[in-house]
């Protein structure tokens, strides 16, 4: 059997409020499914869609 691991971070854009957007993740594993926010929530603007990361933020 072949094991699978995916990690997926996402703007939840039908969450935004004022331009702001939470930042949620989702980890798959084997098609298992699971979902995390991962308490971030950039301006929508700084938000790269194709590259599913956010531009400008640094988190120390």
């Amino acid at each position: 059997m072949r094991n699978t691991f995916k990690v997926l971070f996402y703007a939840a854009k039908g969450k935004e409020k004022n331009g702001i957007v939470p930042i949620l993740g989702r980890v798959t594993v084997n098609g298992q499914v699971a979902r995390f926010s991962c308490k971030l929530s950039p301006p929508l603007s700084l938000w790269d869609t194709k590259g599913n990361r956010a531009k400008g933020i640094h988190v120390f």
